[in-house]
């Protein structure tokens, strides 16, 4: 199947996720506005921090209802820019913005093809958890991201851990023992057809999507391919995703997340390096 299949089916599944979520989130409205709310994790957030947000130009990827960039800009960032591919959810985004009145602006677009007017306009890059999952390729989704930063840039990712895909769902497991469902080097598409409901963790007959189980050093090769330097790179025992967050409780256990922290290679730095 086609990149732009996969991607067409995750639009279809998020929109319809969408106004779901909405009945769960009604109540942000109301606490978005509170100046002391933090949507992004708080080893992202030290992140961030240490690289430098204050005035800095952020654009998120896979930006979803908009509260993660909301915090970012908060925290002391200048221009906020977010990308998601479901117009319900950037909807959203438009009106939590509003509630919260935080200045940031959203953009309906498939992460692939944001629009070539915002390149080179952004500090950093942000990406957060489960947003890789659903991009079938990664260096050029590492691309994108690459071309939206102005020389010397950042790319900072807090993501879930890859290991963490061979296990069952809190929610599908009850309170059995963690059991391990998959290998840890099958790269096939697993498709999914129980919704998107990360907010209520309810389940429905849903349209169907695709999650890519990419490695660890998928991750890793992609964004040095896509012209980043690796800078920083750790993994944690928290679970962003809160899929598998009973693991945090236990005494042996895998690591749950990743942060990872890039900087944009300067191409005219190096007349020899490839386009």
């Amino acid at each position: 199947m086609s990149d732009e299949k996969y991607i067409g089916f995750a639009r279809d599944a998020w929109e319809e996720a969408a106004p779901i979520h909405w009945k769960v989130t009604q109540s942000l409205l109301e606490e978005i506005k509170d100046p002391a709310r933090r949507d992004i994790h708080g080893i992202q957030i030290a992140e961030l921090s240490r690289v430098g947000l204050a005035q800095a130009r952020v654009a998120q990827l896979n930006c979803n209802n908009g509260c993660e960039l909301i915090t970012i800009k908060r925290l002391g960032a200048s221009r906020c820019v977010g990308f998601d591919i479901a117009e319900g959810f950037i909807s959203q985004a438009r009106e939590l913005a509003a509630a919260a009145d935080a200045d940031c602006e959203f953009v309906c677009c498939d992460a692939y093809k944001v629009p070539a007017g915002f390149d080179g306009g952004f500090d950093i890059v942000v990406v957060t958890a489960g947003a890789i999952w659903f991009m079938p390729d990664l260096m050029r989704y590492f691309q994108v991201a690459r071309r939206l930063l102005a020389p010397g840039g950042i790319l900072n990712i807090y993501e879930s851990h890859p290991i963490t895909t061979m296990f069952e769902l809190d929610r599908d497991r009850g309170h059995a023992p963690p059991k391990m469902l998959y290998s840890y080097f099958d790269d096939e598409p697993r498709r999914h057809e129980t919704g998107l409901d990360y907010q209520g963790d309810t389940t429905y007959q849903a349209k169907p999507v695709f999650k890519f189980r990419h490695k660890l050093s998928d991750v890793l090769m992609a964004c040095i391919e896509a012209g980043f330097v690796i800078e920083r790179f750790v993994e944690h025992d928290q679970d962003p995703s809160r899929s598998i967050q009973s693991f945090e409780e236990l005494a042996i256990k895998p690591p749950l997340s990743f942060l990872l922290t890039a900087r944009a290679v300067d191409a005219s730095a190096n007349p020899s390096q490839p386009d």
